[in-house]
């Protein structure tokens, strides 16, 4: 991802909080709902390296439980309350960031289905804006790893269409519209999920995701390691929007399109290769990580 400070500390933090919920939901026990929740806490009231905007007044933007004097948006830019921000140490502002913002977004949509506890959907609902406000490339519907300087609320440069925060996006606004009851959510989640389907720079003419394809076969890349994490995104709204059979048919068929590839092209015995039109071209751990995510989605969409 693109950078603030500490970064990849903070992102492998959310990722692991994600994996924790799902650990949740797999297990249905309560005892795995506490350290989510500890994560949770530690992003969105008391850490010092990174939290999320949640109010603002007229001379100050509070973050947290601490207040940081900064700039507010001019008149007529959107808020970027909800935000997950990193304190940017040289320049002294406060970089919000699509990464952190996105996971955060989807780890409080899911804390809040889980808990029934209305912060976690209020934050939710705040970071969820900000993504569609800022993170969300009006031109192609996906969204972009971003940074945003929060004083004056300009872009960084280096911004990219992401596939995987394009995943997680649709998975965090799909279970805040079932948290909240609003469809705007869901509408918005569905919108982007086709716009990743038919994205020709992903796909390969017979609509294989190919991310990372002119990098080598064993460069461990974000989006290489992570373009699985598009599948289960569908696959969750699959699942919670099961009364829309258009939808789900073009779901359906799309996460077979990449299972088939990577079973049938890109496999040798258990392991899975990296470019899912294949050759297999080795066994390499973040080319397992892409597999997983595909397979367990496959598995979701299959009908019974």
């Amino acid at each position: 991802p693109l950078h603030g400070s500490g970064d990849d500390k903070v992102y492998e933090h959310l990722f692991l909080a994600m994996y924790r919920v799902y650990r949740y939901y797999a297990y249905q026990t309560n005892w795995f709902r506490y350290q989510p929740e500890k994560d949770w806490g530690e992003h969105g009231q008391s850490s010092d390296s990174t939290r999320a905007i949640i109010k603002a007044d007229t001379d100050k933007i509070q973050i947290s439980d601490h207040d940081h004097y900064l700039h507010l948006s001019p008149s007529g830019v959107p808020s970027l309350l909800g935000g997950l921000f990193a304190p940017d140490l040289e320049k002294g502002h406060a970089l919000v960031s699509s990464v952190r913002t996105v996971l955060f977004m989807t780890l409080s949509s899911y804390l809040a289905e889980m808990t029934g506890e209305r912060k976690y959907a209020d934050i939710a609902s705040l970071g969820a804006n900000c993504i569609k406000n800022w993170m969300l490339d009006p031109t192609t519907q996906l969204i972009k790893d971003c940074v945003i300087d929060a004083q004056t609320t300009q872009e960084r440069s280096g911004a990219y269409l992401s596939c995987h925060l394009t995943g997680i996006t649709i998975e965090g606004f799909t279970v805040l519209a079932s948290v909240t009851g609003e469809d705007n959510w869901r509408t918005l989640a569905i919108e982007v999920a086709k716009a990743a389907m038919c994205y020709e720079p992903w796909h390969s003419p017979e609509g294989i995701l190919t991310l990372g394809k002119d990098r080598a076969t064993s460069e461990n890349t974000n989006d290489k390691t992570f373009k699985g994490l598009l599948n289960r995104g569908l696959m969750v709204a699959y699942e919670r929007n099961r009364s829309n059979e258009p939808f789900c048919n073009m779901v359906r068929c799309y996460i077979n399109v990449q299972f088939n590839a990577l079973y049938e092209l890109s496999r040798l015995q258990s392991a899975y290769g990296m470019d899912w039109r294949g050759p297999y071209a080795g066994p390499h751990g973040h080319a397992q990580i892409a597999a997983f995510d595909t397979i367990v989605a496959a598995i979701g969409v299959s009908e019974d």
